[in-house]
């Protein structure tokens, strides 16, 4: 009987330990997933004809939004709509935590008050579908026939439209702008080139060029018209190797960041207009992204680059 009400009595402490410890992660997990959101942002389903699909629209307006309702504002659209605004609704844990910069950069005068608006994607495998304007021959697993080059349409026809209609706008590609990283980055860029005279403000971060053998660059060299500024921004570690070297711009990234540079002077783009940063060691996170937003926004939408 002893023995018998020892190990109830062992079985006891060891149930309690691992409901306290579940409790315990469970508690770590919710507080890790916590809404990170700073400032007005507001959600809206968009239903899109172009792809055949309903995803959310994130916008975030300025402090004072509805204490001026006479004001329009410049748009900044930004793929990756997810992981721009809060840890909680990240695809990756991590965010570009544009809530907070803009509110700090307003707060100092550094920018002008202006909308963003996150663009959800699709989803994992519905992204490289809707981003890759051609197809990435080192993806697994393959697609064949992505419908990137429907993107454009979709920016154009349906998510610009529907922005405009709800949101007071300052319409024109001086202050209309559009970015993105990675895939999200190669599809601005092929949006622009398609649609030219559209965005005149570009955030291209650590885009992946390297797609169907750099055909976007390739592109690029017969651009219509060019944006009224650029921003680039890339790491020199974009594949997080442990033996990254200071100065090492070897990296595939970053030659087709500068590839892009020459073509674009090549272009007569006026080096002012044009804003490349390599970041020495940085990784392909949304940490790197974020932690280069702040330049990134200054550039494009600093209150005296933009009446």
């Amino acid at each position: 009987m002893i023995a018998r009400d020892k190990r109830k009595r062992s079985i006891s402490f060891k149930t309690v330990w691992l409901v306290l410890l579940f409790c315990a992660i469970e508690v770590l997990t919710v507080s890790s997933q916590r809404n990170t959101v700073v400032g007005d942002l507001r959600l809206h389903k968009l239903e899109s004809t172009v792809f055949g699909n309903t995803r959310t629209i994130r916008v975030l307006l300025p402090p004072g939004y509805d204490r001026n309702a006479n004001k329009n504002y410049p748009v900044l659209y930004l793929n990756d709509g997810q992981n721009l605004f809060d840890v909680s609704t990240s695809q990756t844990g991590f965010e570009w935590r544009v809530d907070e910069t803009v509110t700090e950069l307003l707060s100092s005068g550094e920018i002008v008050p202006l909308i963003i608006v996150g663009i959800d994607n699709a989803g994992r495998r519905e992204r490289s579908n809707e981003y890759l304007p051609f197809e990435d021959e080192f993806l697994y697993p393959p697609m064949p026939n992505p419908n990137g080059s429907k993107y454009p349409d979709f920016l154009t026809e349906e998510v610009m439209p529907f922005i405009d209609e709800k949101y007071p706008t300052i319409r024109g590609p001086e202050y209309t702008g559009l970015g993105g990283s990675s895939y999200g980055a190669l599809i601005t860029l092929y949006t622009v080139i398609t649609k030219p005279g559209v965005f005149g403000r570009v955030l291209l971060e650590s885009p992946s060029f390297y797609v169907s053998g750099t055909q976007i660059l390739k592109d690029a060299e017969s651009i219509k018209r060019l944006p009224e500024k650029i921003y680039v921004g890339v790491g020199t570690n974009e594949e997080a190797k442990k033996d990254c070297k200071p100065g090492d711009l070897t990296h595939e990234a970053v030659r087709d960041v500068l590839k892009l540079k020459n073509i674009l002077l090549n272009l007569k783009f006026k080096k002012r207009s044009l804003s490349v940063f390599i970041d020495e060691c940085a990784v392909h996170s949304e940490n790197a992204y974020g932690r280069r937003f702040p330049d990134a926004i200054r550039f494009l939408y600093g209150k005296h680059g933009l009446k």
